[in-house]
């Protein structure tokens, strides 16, 4: 696509721009991952497996999940157009760099023409097989596009990502967190604070799933691999057993509970350990160190990765010994003919052909010929071609949380009542159950978790899907033992109290939190605000720097300690902490307040230029 006079401006005007805000280490990040781009397939870090394994790797390296997360790829962004978002006036469009190795997200406003403004695209999350997020950068964080690209029909086009489409105008409302990348790779970036920083891409680059993602830690494959090498050559010490874990002997709801880590979402998702980041590793039950909530009247309406909830639900798992690998093979793409058709033929593996229905091609004959059949339309159009027992069964259907996309239903259904022709729900959301009416998630054949009634991990639960007023009912309930040890439950209470007005109680709880977790920053910038707020300025100045000095990049902190040092009368100070939060977020509020600030301090010439930025940042808002 060549660059019309507006791109010629965008690509002038904001990537100098871009490299300015980004304080990532030295050169361009972009430019630095996208030198370690590889085109798929990926073997995603399997290449020690290759030896002994080289055609399960070869066939790994195709699959969605060896894909999950990478570079963003020659051309991938290239030839798209604009779009827009709603009726924001905001228009979204991707546009490459004169040598092709660099793309950036666009966005203009078709009421104010002089606004045009550019974040540079680092990475895709996802395999492209339905569709690939884009992470943009801004400032110091990253954060989803608001335009992603689909794979529908046989052909690529741009589409709003579900947060845009849902609230339009929303722009980079969403950061990414080593939490959104858990479920992508298995090669975490080393943690650091914010959570949504841009990882330094002198020691990280973006990778997919490897086989440690599922076998083990990769210090276990690693430990594997040796003891192999010295078995191998009669060198294994006498009576050592290979650390690599055996799936196979694990109980059903552990093999379930390496699926369900990313295909087990939920309408809330709890941590049940501090300091924790991304699934869990591998060989135990889920469900001892995840609390998961879902729709407590679970409907037809499908999420993105509902799949392990439908499916418990189905009496094909209740009646046998069904898990996800009686039917995938995870180291195969579904998008093959020969692994596709496998996957088809599964269903026979136990429902065996009979002389009524000696195959699945027969059976939806059958069933289109008798009009007293569900849906028996359906399976007349089904009848016309090659057909399956997944296909009524398990039907194609449109997801609540993607535009667009069309997944199979996991409940499996022995009439075939849920058979349907695909279709996608008029309007996006989020959560299953928008009014938070859920129960928690448990193995329908296991005990129940003994903290699945703990009220304390139900205030998590509201407070962290955003119904703050029903969190709030439960500050002063007893939490329950494993709520009460968790550091973020302190937190999350203390924010309640502090919206309630009770600030003594906010400030012991933050630093209950603290003692949990003494490194849970969040916790530290949150006490830091309140204490400005009781007139305890020179104790919040004092914690911010002491957090400063572990994460330099915390702009919350930076914030913060601005106001703290503003009381004190420290207005050089203040001002030099606001533009260093700026740099790392450039947000217009905080140019406004900048502007603001530097009107005060007679630098009224510096003032007019922040007010400015803050209206090319947001030329909807308010100066």
């Amino acid at each position: 696509m060549l660059p019309t006079p507006l791109s010629r401006r965008l690509l002038a005007a904001c990537l100098p721009a871009l490299a300015l805000l980004s304080s990532c280490g030295d050169g361009d990040p972009a430019a630095v991952i996208a030198s370690a781009r590889t085109t798929a397939p990926q073997t995603a870090g399997a290449e020690a497996c290759m030896d002994c394994h080289a055609e399960v790797v070869q066939s790994y390296a195709r699959t969605g999940m060896a894909r999950a997360l990478g570079p963003i790829e020659p051309g991938e962004l290239e030839g798209f157009g604009e779009l827009a978002a709603g009726d924001s006036g905001y228009h979204y469009g991707f546009l490459a760099s004169p040598d092709g190795r660099q793309f950036v997200l666009t966005e203009t406003h078709e009421d104010h023409p002089a606004h045009a403004l550019a974040a540079q695209a680092v990475m895709g999350i996802g395999a492209g097989e339905l569709d690939r997020s884009i992470a943009v950068l801004h400032g110091a964080s990253t954060y989803f596009a608001p335009i992603e690209v689909l794979t529908v029909d046989g052909g690529r086009r741009l589409a709003l990502a579900p947060g845009e489409m849902m609230q339009p105008g929303g722009r980079l409302g969403f950061p990414i967190t080593a939490e959104c990348l858990g479920c992508h790779t298995d090669n975490l970036p080393a943690p650091d604070y914010p959570l949504d920083l841009l990882p330094d891409p002198r020691s990280w680059s973006p990778r997919g799933i490897s086989c440690a993602g599922c076998h083990g830690t990769q210090a276990e494959l690693d430990a594997h691999v040796s003891w192999q090498e010295s078995d191998l050559v009669g060198g294994a010490a006498p009576g050592r057993v290979d650390p690599l874990l055996r799936l196979g002997g694990l109980q059903r709801h552990e093999r379930l509970s390496v699926c369900a880590r990313c295909h087990l979402q939920g309408d809330a998702r709890l941590v049940l350990e501090d300091g924790v980041l991304g699934p869990p590793p591998v060989g135990g039950d889920l469900l001892e160190s995840r609390a998961l909530f879902v729709a407590a009247e679970p409907t037809d309406e499908v999420g993105f990765v509902s799949q392990v909830e439908r499916l418990v639900a189905s009496a094909c798992f209740l009646e046998s010994q069904l898990d996800c690998a009686t039917c995938h093979d995870p180291h195969q793409s579904l998008h093959e003919p020969g692994p596709a058709a496998r996957v088809r033929a599964s269903c026979l593996d136990c429902h065996q052909a009979t002389p009524a229905a000696p195959d699945a091609t027969t059976c939806s004959r059958d069933h289109a010929a008798d009009a007293d059949f569900p849906h028996a339309n359906r399976a007349a159009t089904l009848a016309e071609g090659p057909v399956d027992c997944v296909a009524c069964h398990m039907p194609l259907t449109g997801v609540f949380d993607v535009a667009d996309v069309l997944i199979h239903d996991h409940h499996i259904r022995r009439d075939g009542s849920n058979a349907r022709p695909p279709s996608t729900p008029d309007e996006l959301r989020f959560a299953e159950s928008a009014s938070g009416d859920w129960r928690r998630f448990t193995w329908p054949d296991q005990p129940r978790p003994e903290h699945v009634d703990e009220l304390g991990l139900w205030m998590l639960a509201f407070a962290s899907a955003g119904h703050a007023e029903r969190a709030a009912t439960l500050v002063d309930e007893p939490a329950g033992e494993t709520a009460e040890s968790l550091a973020m439950y302190h937190h999350v209470r203390a924010s309640l109290l502090e919206s309630l007005g009770r600030h003594e109680e906010a400030a012991a709880d933050y630093l209950a939190a603290l003692e949990r977790d003494p490194d849970l920053a969040p916790s530290v910038i949150n006490l830091g605000l309140l204490m400005v707020r009781t007139d305890k300025a020179d104790e919040a100045e004092a914690l911010l720097t002491r957090l400063l000095e572990r994460y330099p990049r915390a702009s919350g902190a930076l914030r913060n300690r601005a106001l703290a040092r503003s009381q004190l009368g420290d207005s050089s100070g203040a001002l030099t902490d606001l533009e260093a939060a700026f740099t790392l977020t450039p947000d217009p509020d905080l140019a406004r307040a900048l502007a603001s600030a530097l009107r005060q301090a007679g630098q009224l010439e510096r003032a007019r230029e922040f007010a400015r930025i803050a209206t090319q940042l947001d030329p909807t808002g308010s100066d």
